[in-house]
């Protein structure tokens, strides 16, 4: 018996294997057969720079994509989740760009912000509305991106020991910063916004880099990235005079004129500039050094041994809105690689002359005083005050505890009491029903009267006019709040006057903004589930092409809540100024100078060095700004809103609380020279480029004001919000060069 029923099963085990086994065969026959009906297929997806991007920010994606036995053409769409955890498919506007040629491999570039530090990437081929082929790769799947306030370092050519100069002389950044090497020019983006997550590129020339075999859409990306707000260190050695020549595409970044290289053996002067603990051994010949005449910026470091008088070495200048730091030598070589002291020299150029950051003990402090806020960066500062909306209450934690607290008292010991009273246990049946119904009517009259019944936008404008290069850049930060679920099509409406802005040197860019930090919705935490799984689409700008309107479409907003939405744009400009702004014996603003743009500014203050100059009355378009007469003020004193009380220096401590729009921004725009990071207890990383505190220590005054004017204007299916606009805050700040 035990023997037949053994035999049994051990049949019955045979067939469930052959079938398991069939069965594997035939989807094995199946997959062969999909790859045999010729459809292309998504290989594999590249990310950021080597692999290294940020969540938060723009970051370049490369997609390999095999083709089919018939070829294809289309374009490329990349949907990973938004901040809020809401799926967004990001495409470039106008573009059709990619064609697949039968059985190749072609890699295409696409851009994408991810919302999540586990986010997913799907990507799709689509042709006219149908998908070709799409492919989900996990977060797994993904390499880490780095926290949204990360600095994040690009190093072109040979090395110069960033990471030893990281870890000796910025072990306590260490965590914050991240690095990567690049040589191949195709590892690079070819839109601006490409490089939107990066903070610094360092490039030596000793060797040809990839910089210089840029093609021209490239070589626009990337001086466009700088003119924005980016930052180059271009060290420029021996090749000099090939470098700086004609026909090189490094050559707009030149500090000067006249470019040669020459010999230099005295090096005191970088000895000096690092700090350094021992000579720099230049030996016989010299050090071949680039030399260049009428220098602009700030001279950094100087030798002297050269017979037009001083040779500079190390360069800052500002290139638009960015900023360029020439060096006139190259690291990467003998005799700075054995150069016991080369870690303090790099170490200093990447610093610049940021304040040291505070010790741990009172950024751990800082940390623990703004971690009940929900952010660690005054982007999320500004954020909290842009969420409050006028005729929309909030309801408080407070009043949702309270109420389900006399909700749970009123069906249980007081429906109970009270029917005993009365002698009717059995009116239960009636009365938790009304009491249930009661609650509910309670709950949706509170729901409208608290939230209201219309739409609610909260807007920040800051414009800012670059006299020298004709430049105009633009940043908008806007609320907006839904009544109800909904979803919205949203295009940006820039106000610039006509005769100011070439249109066709013109764009922008309208995406979701991030919350840096580690709390709820933060761009930090892991990525939620989200309600909605239909993606809606985001349109990036392209230059290239005529279509250079980016959008939002689709964009859902749920019942009772609001989304954070952010704009960059950017025009060159045809401005008239008339006049000049020089300095002064005590080394003072001095001259005379035409306000350029025919918008009107009141509460205006000049910045320079470290002092403020205030205006009188308001700034109408073609006013004559003079300094006869005007009293400047420390500059510091008067962001930290310092005086003197008995004697005594009091400054008043920021409110990490405050929704004082104004407030914010007048610190988010010069935030190091309010003493950084030591005077908020937050950061400035996520948008480090609104903060133009070293632009005001090199050699240029900037006039800020505030308009009642909007600059931009969100617009619903092509109509304006402006009627549902609650407040709107726009600033302008025009920064003029300044001859020494």
């Amino acid at each position: 018996m035990l023997f037949a029923l053994a035999m049994h099963y051990s049949r019955l085990t045979i067939i469930l294997i052959a079938c398991m086994a069939f069965g594997h065969l035939g989807l094995v026959g199946h997959a062969g057969a999909a790859d045999a009906t010729g459809s292309p297929q998504i290989e594999s997806v590249r990310i950021g720079f080597d692999g290294k991007y940020k969540v938060g920010h723009w970051t370049p994606v490369w997609t390999t994509i095999v083709g089919g036995t018939q070829g294809v053409g289309g374009r490329l769409e990349l949907t990973t989740p938004d901040g809020d955890g809401v799926p967004a498919t990001f495409s470039i506007a106008g573009d059709r760009s990619v064609e697949l040629p039968a059985g190749e491999r072609v890699t295409v570039l696409g851009y994408a912000k991810f919302g999540s530090t586990r986010a997913d990437l799907t990507v799709r081929l689509v042709d006219d509305g149908k998908e070709l082929v799409t492919r989900t790769f996990s977060s797994g799947e993904l390499p880490a991106p780095l926290l949204s306030t990360q600095e994040l370092i690009v190093s072109v050519g040979r090395p110069i020991g960033i990471e030893e100069a990281v870890k000796k002389r910025l072990r306590r950044q260490l965590q914050e910063i991240s690095i990567s090497h690049l040589h191949d020019p195709q590892e690079f983006p070819r839109h601006w916004f490409g490089y939107e997550c990066v903070g610094t590129i360092v490039a030596t020339t000793s060797e040809v880099c990839a910089l210089e075999r840029f093609d021209e859409q490239q070589v626009a990306a990337l001086e466009r990235w700088i003119q924005l707000g980016g930052r180059l260190i271009l060290c420029v050695g021996s090749r000099g005079e090939e470098v700086f020549g004609e026909g090189s595409p490094l050559a707009r970044f030149s500090p000067g004129n006249e470019v040669q290289v020459v010999p230099q053996r005295n090096t005191a002067g970088l000895e000096e500039y690092a700090g350094a603990t021992e000579r720099l051994e230049s030996g016989r010949q010299g050090i071949g050094m680039t030399a260049v005449t009428d220098v602009r910026g700030k001279v950094l470091s100087s030798e002297t041994g050269i017979p037009s008088g001083r040779l500079p070495t190390i360069v800052r200048f500002p290139y638009g809105f960015g900023k360029v730091v020439f060096v006139a030598f190259d690291p990467d070589r003998p005799p700075f690689v054995d150069w016991r002291d080369r870690p303090s020299l790099v170490a200093k150029l990447l610093q610049g002359d940021q304040q040291a950051q505070h010790d741990a003990s009172v950024e751990g402090t800082h940390r623990g005083q703004v971690a009940h806020l929900g952010y660690e960066d005054l982007s999320g500062q500004l954020r909290a005050a842009l969420d409050q909306f006028q005729a929309v209450t909030r309801a408080k934690f407070s009043w949702v505890a309270g109420l389900i607290v006399l909700y749970i008292l009123l069906i249980g010991p007081g429906d109970y009491f009270l029917l005993k009273k009365f002698g009717r246990l059995h009116w239960t049946w009636f009365s938790f029903p009304l009491v249930v119904l009661a609650f509910c009517v309670l709950a949706y009259i509170l729901a409208n009267r608290l939230s209201g019944n219309r739409l609610h936008v909260n807007q920040v404008d800051l414009v800012d006019v670059d006299v020298e290069s004709s430049m105009l850049r633009g940043t908008m930060w806007s609320h907006v709040y839904s009544p109800r679920n909904q979803s919205f099509d949203l295009s940006l409406e820039r106000l610039l006057p006509a005769d100011q802005a070439e249109a066709a040197k013109a764009g922008h860019l309208l995406s979701w903004q991030g919350l840096p930090g580690d709390g709820l919705g933060g761009l930090n935490a892991k990525a939620t589930a989200g309600l909605f799984t239909e993606p809606y689409r985001i349109r990036c700008a392209n230059e290239q092409a005529n279509d250079r309107t980016p959008a939002i479409s689709g964009l859902p907003i749920l019942v009772s809540s609001s989304k954070s939405l952010q704009a960059r744009w950017w025009a060159d400009v045809d401005l008239d100024v008339k006049g000049g702004l020089t300095i002064d014996s005590n080394r003072l603003l001095s001259g005379q100078v035409t306000y350029p743009l025919n918008v009107e500014l009141t509460d205006c203050m000049v910045f320079y060095q470290n002092w403020a100059y205030p205006l009188s009355g308001t700034v109408s378009p073609g006013r004559l700004i003079s300094f006869d007469g005007v009293s400047p003020r420390n500059l510091e004193w008067r962001l930290g809103r310092r005086k003197v009380v008995e004697s005594r220096d009091v400054g008043t401590p920021w409110d990490q609380t405050s929704l004082e729009v104004p407030r914010i921004m007048e610190i988010m725009m010069f935030h190091e020279a309010a003493g950084g990071e030591s005077y908020t207890g937050l950061s400035q990383r996520y948008q480090s480029y609104v903060d133009l505190s070293d632009h005001i220590r090199t050699g240029r005054a900037i006039l800020i004001g505030r308009s009642a004017t909007p600059a931009s204007r969100l617009a619903r299916d092509g109509q304006s919000l402006a009627d549902v606009t609650d407040r709107h805050w726009t600033y302008y700040r025009v920064v003029f060069p300044v001859e020494r």
